[in-house]
């Protein structure tokens, strides 16, 4: 059975710090191919991440990954019905710009005067006059039309070229996806599928994609001791593919983070040995080399004497025919080709690269001819060539070979060396590992698989797309770097809409009613304002992170706050700014008088009195905040001694986890409620007793 080309729609999109992880579902009816491929996907896709899921009586037994141009019927798709029309328009206003102009033209070159050719008298003067005259007005009435048509059609085209850019310009905002155009390369997933009964089967596939960025917003909105929180994100992303009526998961964590991988131990093929104790990576079992004595002995090919250039035609025993290549550095050899003889071309290619110390893989030059295999037989997919009806498409096979280039993840400069990950060694890349051919120095052994990943212009074009989201502004006030000692995923309630347009989209992730106790806070010693503070309880299971929050009061909008790491359950205090309805006043009174039997001692008596005034109509709980000097260690000349507090305070230190405050000493406050319209008077007295000899130094004496 052939292979069945299908599409699979978007299911779930998991958006990472830096990156996505998109997953399709298609459903195929019975009876069931032996091979599927699903078309259509971004050239995004990284080959190493993609994952199949079969759901059905039917087993998947191979997935390959590559790229494929759309025949020219799925072209028809490739521009949307509305900027065609209207592209439509513009062209046909143009060219009936161009026929009344033409027409306008040959108007004006058509002569009034023909010389008369007939035998016989000449005409009445007067009849050829009136002719004229007639020929002239209808000429003139003629032009006037045509000239009046000509208005009207550039006014047309005027309309229709702006209406074009309006559709153009909307097309553009609706996204970077596309469908692909004709002979524009698609990534696409194939199948091979083993059937257990004749039902219908459900694909499901997943992949990763690098260009997408998320940051987390919140949204208070307080009624009372009440509020409804409310988590919102930012996400960009410049796939190629659009998301539309998806439900996102937006996890903090991050796929491509570099990772230590485990180093397997060698295991040889052959006569057993005796187990190492030791563990980790351990050096390859003695011996190995001998497993290939009778391929030294036998099949091992002669080789050509350095600085010789030959084609390589890949006959072997039994076999007419030759590989469709060249030799670096030789003719290009006959147009024929088989699968033993290319297999044993690019198992000679390797072993010549490898011998010398190359890690890469030697291609032919390019535009060289690629080989048909035919029946079924392929090459590595270094080798692949595009073949359309049997024709080899040397241009397609181009494309094809330079998007296999995919972008090296690039660590910023600005990271210090220090965070900077170590060198993955060659031998921990499991999934570009194979074992090299016998002809290789390095037979016996896992080595890189022949890679093209180099330089090209669809591999620039999908880093130029990365960097470009890399570096598009945060909206004010997000955060994307966390911590990652705790990874957490947060879905979406219902499904978004995201475009491929490189651009930040808010959408809504998740809403809970929760509560909240608001006070007010007030310094009068440093500032005459008193300050709302809430503190306002996490409803979610997961943690909240760094970001800006919108505070909203019974529908008025307050302030713009800021998040910080809040657990599960935890509370957050959010400041809601001055509140205008409560007052402060803070007076103080000083005094001196002499102490001592000798009257060699001073006190320096201070007195505070502060009013507070609520002129809201609730009732508050407000926090007011006062100091008194302290005492510097090892100083005995000098003693404080609070005095009367009215009503009593409590000894006030500032959170530990604020290091501007850790020095702070000699703190009170007192917490009191306030019923509206009422007003509190707080007063506190304290006095500094110091030798008649000494006087304080710096600040003001009067003020403590």
């Amino acid at each position: 059975m052939p292979v069945v080309s299908v599409e699979a729609s978007v299911e779930r999109v998991t958006v990472y710090a830096r990156g996505a992880r998109v997953r399709r579902v298609t459903a195929i009816p019975a009876p069931l191919p032996t091979c599927v491929r699903i078309v259509g996907l971004p050239l995004g896709v990284i080959d190493d991440t993609v994952h199949v899921e079969v759901g059905g009586p039917a087993i998947a037994t191979a997935v390959r990954v590559d790229v494929d141009a759309p025949a020219h019927d799925e072209a028809d798709r490739e521009e949307p019905a509305e900027l065609a029309a209207s592209r439509r328009r513009v062209a046909h206003a143009d060219a009936e710009i161009e026929r009344l102009e033409a027409t306008l033209e040959m108007l004006h070159g058509a002569s009034v005067v023909e010389l008369d050719v007939r035998e016989g008298e000449p005409a009445a003067f007067g009849a050829v006059l009136a002719a004229r005259r007639a020929l002239a007005a209808l000429r003139g009435s003629r032009e006037l039309a045509l000239r009046h048509q000509l208005a009207a059609v550039r006014r047309e085209a005027e309309d229709a070229r702006r209406a074009h850019g309006a559709a153009a310009d909307r097309d553009i905002r609706t996204g970077t996806a596309r469908p692909p155009k004709a002979h524009e390369l698609r990534k696409y997933v194939e199948i091979d599928l083993t059937a257990t009964a004749a039902s219908e089967i459900v694909v499901h596939l997943e992949y990763v994609v690098e260009a997408a960025r998320w940051a987390p917003s919140y949204v208070a909105r307080i009624d009372g001791d009440r509020v409804g929180f409310e988590i919102r994100a930012v996400v960009a992303q410049a796939t190629g593919e659009d998301w539309t009526a998806v439900p996102l998961v937006l996890s903090t964590a991050e796929p491509t983070r570099f990772a230590p991988l485990p180093e397997l131990a060698p295991q040889k093929i052959g006569r057993r040995q005796a187990e190492s104790a030791k563990s980790g990576f351990r050096a390859p079992p003695a011996g190995a080399d001998t497993l290939y004595a009778d391929y030294d002995r036998v099949l091992r090919p002669k080789r050509t004497p350095p600085g010789e250039a030959r084609p390589f035609t890949g006959r072997s025993e039994g076999e007419d025919s030759t590989y469709v290549g060249v030799r670096p550095g030789g003719p290009p050899p006959p147009q024929a080709a088989s699968p033993r003889a290319a297999a044993a071309f690019a198992a000679e290619v390797w072993d010549e690269e490898s011998s010398r110390g190359k890690e890469a893989f030697s291609t032919p030059a390019a535009g060289s001819p690629m080989p048909d295999l035919g029946g079924g037989a392929s090459l590595p997919r270094s080798l692949a060539a595009k073949t359309v009806g049997g024709v080899i498409r040397p241009e397609l096979d181009e494309q094809m070979r330079l998007q296999r280039a995919r972008p090296r993840r690039e660590i910023p400069p600005e990271v210090p060396a220090e965070s900077r990950p170590a060198a993955s060694a060659p031998r921990l890349d499991y999934s570009n590992l194979v074992m090299a051919p016998p002809s290789s120095p390095l037979r016996g052994r896992l080595a890189p698989a022949p890679d093209l990943r180099q330089a090209s212009v669809i591999a620039t074009e999908l880093a130029a797309a990365l960097a470009k989201l890399t570096m598009l502004p945060l909206p004010s006030g997000c955060r994307t770097e966390w911590t990652h000692a705790y990874d957490y995923a947060f879905t979406t309630d219902g499904a978004v809409d995201i475009a491929a347009d490189d651009a930040w989209h808010s959408i809504a992730v998740s809403a809970k009613p929760s509560s909240v106790r608001l006070w007010h806070v007030a310094v009068p010693r440093e500032q005459p304002d008193v300050f709302r503070v809430g503190a306002l309880t996490n409803p979610f299971a997961g943690p909240l992170l760094p970001g800006p929050i919108d505070i909203y009061d019974r529908g008025r909008f307050l302030i713009t706050s800021e998040v910080d790491y809040t657990p599960p359950g935890g509370t957050l205090e959010v400041g809601l700014g001055v509140d205008p309805a409560v007052k402060i006043a803070r007076n103080t009174e000083y005094r001196e008088e002499s102490a001592g039997m000798l009257r060699g001692a001073l006190r320096l008596h201070h007195a505070v009195s502060i009013e507070v005034e609520n002129l809201s109509t609730r009732a508050i709980e407000i926090e007011v905040r006062e100091r008194i000097p302290v005492v510097r260690d090892g100083d005995d000349d000098v003693e404080v001694i609070a005095g009367k507090i009215d009503p009593p305070w409590e000894r006030w230190t500032p959170d530990p986890r604020a290091p501007r405050d850790q020095r702070l000493r000699g703190g009170y406050r007192w917490k009191l409620a306030i019923p509206a319209g009422a007003k509190r008077t707080l007063r506190a007295g304290y006095e500094i007793k110091i030798a008649g000899k000494h006087e304080l130094v710096g600040g003001n004496r009067r003020e403590s």
